[in-house]
């Protein structure tokens, strides 16, 4: 064992939080702690140019969402005196069951009566702890149908397309983050699942209609591809969209008041819609 870790601590906007670990645990990071109203990431290599990429994709962000508060704050990097805290972070990580979908790490046991779904150690995020995955986890349980066209917009880890792929639907992945398209397609693999298309970017570059759509992203990336995502839906298609803070939700609801809103769902200060967009029935 190493004599010295590394630790870098950095406090950033509620909104705009899992994008950030989205973007750490894309990169390889060992373990991440969220405690003290922050973040730390700790590991063997020196976190100097994780410090360096944090902020500049806090600037490349807040250029893109046209911001002028700074999303982060406080980024502290320190070195310190080695103990097993990959041991300790693996403890920490508990396995979830939401309805019948159980969602574990590659070191826990399956459970025979559930649909199972195994995600990478290194990519907590989106393992349905988080209020918004876990909203979309429900959703699609009872939204998604076999045999349905979907695609999983903004797929981070890529495990509601695996739900998806394991309901027998015709799972189709993108993200903006070609780092969250190879990982989405580990985790794929590694659940026994395949993806009809994967490709890095936005809905604008999808091919036709979709049955259901889900966008578990950041209510400013939602309004932004508004009019995408509409164009892509199919007549008395489902749209879930999720990741949406309680300041936002009326918003969401101006932009998207076109379709009829058919489920909601708040967990703490996090909302998720569910529209059906029923160009058949008008």
């Amino acid at each position: 064992m190493q004599k010295k870790y590394y630790e870098l601590f950095f406090i950033v906007e509620k909104q705009y939080k899992d994008l950030f670990l989205e973007f750490i645990f894309d990169l390889g990071i060992e373990a991440i702690e969220e405690k003290d109203k922050g973040v730390y990431i700790r590991s063997h290599e020196a976190l100097d140019e994780m410090a360096w990429a944090l902020e500049t994709f806090a600037q490349k962000l807040a250029l893109t969402l046209n911001l002028n508060q700074k999303i982060i704050s406080d980024l502290i990097l320190t070195e310190k005196e080695n103990k097993d805290w990959i041991e300790e972070y693996k403890k920490g990580i508990k396995p979830i069951l939401i309805d019948n979908i159980y969602i574990h790490t590659t070191w826990q046991k399956e459970k025979k009566e559930c649909i199972n779904v195994k995600i990478n150690p290194a990519l907590a995020f989106g393992s349905g702890h988080h209020e918004s995955t876990h909203s979309c986890v429900k959703f699609l349980h009872k939204y998604a149908k076999a045999k349905s066209r979907v695609l999983d917009l903004g797929c981070g880890s890529g495990i509601l397309g695996i739900i998806m792929a394991k309901f027998g639907c015709e799972v189709e992945i993108c993200d903006t983050d070609e780092l969250a398209i190879e990982s989405s397609l580990y985790n794929a693999k590694l659940n026994n699942v395949k993806f009809q298309n994967a490709w890095c970017g936005s809905v604008d570059k999808a091919q036709g209609l979709y049955d259901l759509i889900v966008a578990n992203i950041i209510a400013d990336v939602i309004l932004i591809l508004e009019k995408d995502i509409k164009n892509h839906l199919e007549d008395n298609a489902i749209l879930i969209l999720s990741g949406i803070l309680d300041k936002y939700k009326m918003r969401i609801r101006e932009k998207f008041q076109d379709l009829e809103l058919v489920d909601e769902l708040q967990i703490n200060e996090w909302y998720s819609f569910v529209y059906k967009n029923n160009k058949k029935d008008k």
